[in-house]
């Protein structure tokens, strides 16, 4: 394509209000459109570049046999409306399927027994893909994506677009988001057996001033949280108990309970339910009517110290079991820096991360659909979903030098410094249709502009090599730039060259 005739409108100075780089990179470049408050839409450059990706994983998936839908998997019932149609028998499984929608690429599968298997073997097909294009991707345990659900994520900095807080184990290499399983917990006891006893406690209505007043460690008290949960349609009233050092994952507590949606009871739901404002509430004689969940981190606890249901007033020496007592118990706590990894006991730290892509199975029944086995019973299909944030793989390759040879929205700029070189001009466009000819898909810099501006927007587009048509265009030499290296070579071998590149040919500068 010519430049004269490509819509691709540079920018010399950053946008305001972008911090990412990748972002800021395809902004300037020509390659989005600055929509503000952190939104684009994509230029022709851009969307050149997301169709690379796009068709990347595409074609992969297919090789996997995957088949691609259109205006279906995006629709709630979509999956449900396609099994049932074409599933009977266990012929017709596995179904892998994938759709593109926008800056996205879904990804359902539906099987005849556990997805887990299809799960893992798809994450890792993700992670190669990723690497093969120069993007080091790792999978990041999440608990509320189910048994092998997970993300690919690539590491972040704080400005990246997107970035999340994670932790990952130094020791193991192992890395969680803070909604991952928070591993094996020790609850808080003390040595001596003592029994409750109310202590006055003015003021005391944070962790840290109830810390500060006993003189205690914050894991020696127990927080009592209340939330709304809207469970089956109706909004239930849930007390929520954790070790007073652990917060508590809204996420994994709506998963645990098999809620819609949770919120922290707003104050007067509180003093309707309890009686009395939040401070000094606690886990001992609360109402029937209400659903109460303990973190692990609090079972078998002895010795702490709670809320006393009174105000200014806590409890000591409390103790699971013959204090209070709950049948639910789960892991609902935020995995934070300095806890222990899950899988070997080291602290973990903390790690930012950008989500590329994601996989996990639906709940048993998501699918209504059965299908006969070999033996003629019916059966339940299992069903798993996942989705790849194909803007998120371009603000990543954006922060790169160069695209990789292929993602690229061209394989190679064809500069001519100064369009007034009749000479250099024809050479230039000879090469050009040459390229075109041969598969080769060159961008031709035939504008009117100082040869800086051009040689500046070049660096701003990313691609991967670079034919200057200049002062030996009389000699039919042109100079040639790929990575790092630049050399000189006749105009009638270049062609040649760059097709050994795209076909993966060894052949250095």
């Amino acid at each position: 394509m010519r430049m004269t005739t490509l819509l691709t409108p540079t920018l010399k100075k950053e946008p305001a209000g972008w911090q990412d780089p990748g972002a800021i990179r395809l902004l300037r470049g020509g390659y989005a459109l600055d929509l503000h408050h952190g939104e684009w839409s994509l230029f022709p450059l851009g969307a050149l570049l997301r169709d690379n990706v796009a068709w990347t994983f595409i074609h992969a998936f297919m090789d996997e046999g995957f088949q691609q839908l259109e205006d279906l998997l995006y629709r709630k019932e979509g999956i449900q409306l396609l099994a049932h149609r074409v599933v009977q028998s266990y012929r017709d499984l596995p179904l892998r399927v994938m759709e593109l929608r926008g800056g996205r690429l879904l990804l359902s599968g539906i099987e005849a027994s556990s997805p887990e298997e299809c799960q893992r073997n798809l994450l890792y097909f993700i992670e190669n893909l990723l690497e093969n294009m120069a993007l080091s991707g790792f999978k990041i345990e999440d608990a509320t994506l189910g048994k092998e659900g997970a993300y690919i994520a690539i590491p972040a900095e704080e400005e990246f677009a997107a970035s999340s807080e994670g932790v990952e184990c130094p020791s193991c290499g192992w890395y969680g988001t803070t909604h991952a399983h928070a591993g094996e917990t020790k609850p808080f006891r003390t040595e001596e057996e003592s029994s409750a006893q109310e202590v006055f406690t003015p003021g005391a209505e944070s962790i840290d001033a109830l810390c500060s007043y006993l003189k205690v460690p914050s894991e020696q008290t127990i927080k009592t949280m209340f939330y709304m949960a809207e469970m089956n349609g109706v909004l239930q009233a849930v007390t929520v108990l954790i070790r007073g050092d652990r917060q508590i994952s809204e996420r994994k507590l709506v998963v645990s309970l098999g809620a819609t949606e949770v919120r922290i009871a707003e104050e007067k739901e509180l003093i309707e339910i309890m009686g009395q404002r939040p401070g000094f509430l606690g886990p001992i004689g609360l109402p029937d009517k209400l659903l109460v969940i303990a973190d692990s981190s609090v079972e078998g606890c002895k010795g702490v110290v709670t809320g006393a249901n009174r105000p200014e007033y806590h409890l000591t020496g409390v103790t699971w079991g013959r204090d209070f007592k709950t049948e639910r118990v789960a892991d609902i706590a935020l995995l934070e820096e300095g806890m222990d990894c899950p899988h070997c006991g080291s602290a973990l730290r903390k790690c930012l991360w950008n989500g590329i892509a994601a996989v996990w199975g639906e709940p048993k029944d998501a699918l209504e659909t059965l299908y006969q086995d070999q033996s003629g019973s019916s059966q339940k299909c299992a069903l798993w979903k996942g989705w790849i944030h194909l803007d998120s793989i371009i603000t990543a390759l954006a922060r790169q030098k160069t695209y990789p040879l292929g993602l690229a929205p061209f394989d190679v700029d064809i500069i001519v410094p100064s369009i007034k070189d009749e000479t250099a001009m024809e050479l230039a466009t000879n090469l050009y249709h040459e390229m075109v000819h041969q598969g080769v898909v060159a961008l031709f810099d035939d504008r009117n502009e100082r040869a800086g501006a051009k040689f500046a927007d070049f660096e701003l587009f990313g691609i991967p090599a670079k034919v200057v048509v200049g002062r030996k265009a009389a000699e039919g030499i042109v100079e040639v730039q790929y990575g790092e290296e630049v050399k000189e070579m006749q105009a009638s071998h270049v062609t040649c060259f760059l097709s050994s590149l795209l076909n993966d040919d060894d052949t250095q500068l």
